[in-house]
């Protein structure tokens, strides 16, 4: 499996659903295992890194399920948050 920019896009959009600091955004659902489907390609999270209370680092590992629904670790996708201006007033 090739993963495309909207696959991409859409990974980096979702892993600032993790952070509970973002009541516009924040997903609780969004948990290791969850599964999604984006351009009708299904996924799951296999690990997620949520740092609010210490660093704000948010990050998520995806991977593809394949045609029998198992997750195909051999194909994963690392995403990160950015920084999120918020947080610099915050705790700045």
């Amino acid at each position: 499996m090739t993963f495309n920019d909207e696959e991409y896009k859409e990974f980096s959009d979702r892993v600032y659903w993790l952070d509970p600091n973002d009541k516009k955004k924040y997903a609780p659902d969004m948990k290791e295992g969850t599964q999604f489907k984006i351009e009708g390609n299904e996924y799951q999270i296999v690990k997620i890194q949520e740092n609010s209370k210490t660093d704000g680092m948010q990050a998520m590992a995806v991977a593809p399920l394949d045609k029998n629904g198992r997750v195909d670790t051999s194909q994963v996708v690392i995403a990160y948050a950015g920084t999120n201006p918020n947080h610099v007033a915050e705790n700045g």
